[in-house]
């Protein structure tokens, strides 16, 4: 399968598999796809998943070159690609946040979503778009687009 494949499997225009996002306008779509978290997911799902089926993160491999419990994980965690100065840094990190998450990901668990009650969301019956939040429905209302759809029904 090439790269092009995998990459329309994952990223269409309704929906983000690599973030699990819902993609419901294409001002959404276009600022989910240019956003620094998508990007930074995406890092980590193709470092998780390399193309050529290779290695996750086979540059911390040992030099011997041979897989498997050859890493010192003292040294480096080659999920994570990172290496460290001490056992205590490794054991700190091991007990993090940023592994754990990553651990999930890689077994095929979605992470925890964080509570933030319910999800509500603002629609335009204008330009019949539906908006996230409050602060996107009120830049919607100012923006240049919607200006001129209200203006064509008055």
């Amino acid at each position: 399968m090439k790269s092009s494949d995998i990459d329309q499997e994952l990223f269409t225009e309704s929906y983000c598999k690599v973030c699990s996002a819902q993609l419901i306008s294409e001002s959404q779509r276009v600022a989910h796809y240019e956003s620094r978290k998508h990007a930074s997911k995406v890092r980590l799902y193709y470092m998780l998943h390399p193309i050529d089926g290779g290695c996750p993160a086979k540059k911390l491999r040992s030099e011997n070159g041979s897989d498997g419990d050859s890493v010192d994980k003292n040294k480096c965690c080659t999920l994570c690609n990172m290496s460290f100065t001490s056992a205590v840094v490794a054991e700190s990190h091991y007990q993090g946040k940023i592994h754990a998450k990553r651990l999930k990901l890689l077994l095929g668990e979605q992470p925890a979503l964080k509570a933030t009650g319910l999800k509500r969301s603002y629609t335009c019956n204008i330009c019949n778009v539906t908006l996230n939040s409050i602060e996107q429905y009120h830049a919607h209302l100012k923006g240049s687009k919607h200006q001129t759809k209200k203006n064509r029904q008055q």
